[in-house]
């Protein structure tokens, strides 16, 4: 179900293998290529993507000097790849410079810890932005709906060379969808399939996803295609906590989807929280096997972050919409008092911002810089609240003197569209 000719990136291959320029790293530099010997492999990150008229920018952050390796995995092959010294700060390749369009996932690997990685996808009237996963044998996605005016997709991405398999659950406001062609899911190795949830669902409301791994690794996630734009989100596993450090940006409406994948019903509680403390605190209850959504819009039209707390573990999503404009974001199950955003300023022409939410009863104080870079002037960030912190330079290195959650946005001026998401986090120097 990939929609791409493989034939005709086939062909370009060979030649997009000179012409594809090297990855640009920021605050390091670029050595000639080099393999990563697999003994030497600190960290590897996983890539879904998306499918449509966008293209891929890759990018990894590393805190010490290593290599990077990005791959772009194919039918069983590498249809092409690069990797390159770095020192510590950020790695980045736009695949959308070379010779071809690439709708596929990607695989980044680096031979220094911590390190992290995220895409950033773009292209007419398109932008979406996620960050890159590591293995896990249980996914669930939540947050979806499919009418005649979006189209909704599950992507599988297996990253290895051996079969994988899934099984898939799929709830909607009727509840258990029984769709058999669904139940058990293959992908080849080094490949993924796109499941198509418009087609097989029609119009739903509510849609979510369990994803439960059979066999080999596989990496999920969801992607929604409509006028407004490109929405992209990760998989999840369920938690008694959700941190949302922007549940509704500037001149959006916020909508925050909580799934409850359990057998007991769960009371839910969602703080909307301010630049100066929290908005307002609200309850709701979702049923075994439901969905609920609360409309930030209908409480406040500003940006706002949200923390979300369950008497039982459920999965919860953020949407920001707008017209032109939406995006989604998962949450962060467990503030850290470390975290890095590798694609921050990763493309000169779009507008990039880092929010930071403290949860705790007591003010925080939150340092930001480049990565590889100076930390930046402290800034302090009231309990109960949520700050922008400016960073100047490639990539964002946010430290904070208490556990904290981080998001990022990007906006275009040139192709209407918002992209949200939880950075990668990362502990230690």
């Amino acid at each position: 179900m990939r929609r791409v000719l493989v034939a005709t990136l086939a062909a370009l291959t060979a030649v997009a293998a000179w012409a594809l320029p090297a990855p640009d790293t920021g605050a390091g530099e670029v050595a000639p290529v080099v393999d990563i010997p697999a003994g030497t492999r600190a960290g590897v990150w996983f890539c879904p993507g998306a499918a449509g008229e966008v293209d891929p920018i890759l990018t990894a952050a590393v805190l010490s000097t290593g290599l990077v390796g990005f791959s772009l995995p194919m039918d069983g092959e590498i249809l092409d790849g690069f990797q390159s010294r770095v020192e510590p700060g950020v790695a980045q390749w736009d695949v959308g410079d070379g010779l071809f369009f690439h709708p596929g996932p990607a695989t980044v690997e680096t031979s220094s810890s911590p390190s992290a990685a995220s895409v950033l996808l773009r292209g007419p009237g398109r932008l979406g932005a996620d960050g890159c996963y590591t293995a896990a044998k249980e996914w669930f996605l939540n947050g979806a709906s499919v009418d005649t005016s979006r189209s909704l997709t599950l992507r599988l991405f297996n990253p290895l060379l051996e079969q994988g398999r899934v099984e898939l659950e799929v709830v909607s406001e009727f509840g258990f969808e029984p769709l058999l062609d669904l139940e058990s899911v293959g992908i080849a190795p080094r490949s993924w399939e796109d499941v198509s949830l418009s087609l097989a669902l029609g119009t739903r409301e509510q849609v979510a996803v369990r994803v439960t791994v059979i066999e080999g690794v596989v990496i999920p996630s969801m992607y929604e295609t409509s006028p407004a734009g490109l929405a992209v989100w990760p998989g999840e596993s369920p938690s008694a906590v959700w941190e949302f450090p922007r549940a509704q940006l500037d001149g959006t409406s916020g909508l925050i989807s909580v799934w409850n994948p359990g057998t007991d019903p769960a009371q839910v509680s969602i703080e909307l929280n301010g630049v100066r403390g929290p908005v307002g605190r609200f309850e709701i209850e979702v049923a075994p096997g439901r969905e609920e959504r609360f409309d930030v819009s209908e409480v406040t039209t500003l940006g706002v972050g949200a923390v979300v707390t369950s008497s039982g573990a459920v999965v919860a999503v953020a949407r920001s919409d707008a017209e032109g404009k939406t995006a989604a974001a998962a949450g962060a199950a467990r503030p850290r008092t470390r975290w890095l955003v590798p694609a921050h300023n990763s493309a000169p022409d779009l507008t990039f911002e880092v929010f930071v939410l403290n949860s705790g009863d007591e003010p925080v104080t939150v340092t930001a810089g480049a990565i590889g870079g100076d930390p930046g002037d402290p800034v302090e960030v009231p309990a109960r609240a949520t700050a922008r912190v400016l960073v100047a330079g490639r990539g964002a290195d946010i430290s904070a003197s208490g556990p904290v959650s981080v998001a990022w946005a990007v906006t275009g001026a040139s192709d209407p569209g918002l992209a949200l998401a939880v950075p990668i986090e990362a502990a230690g120097p």
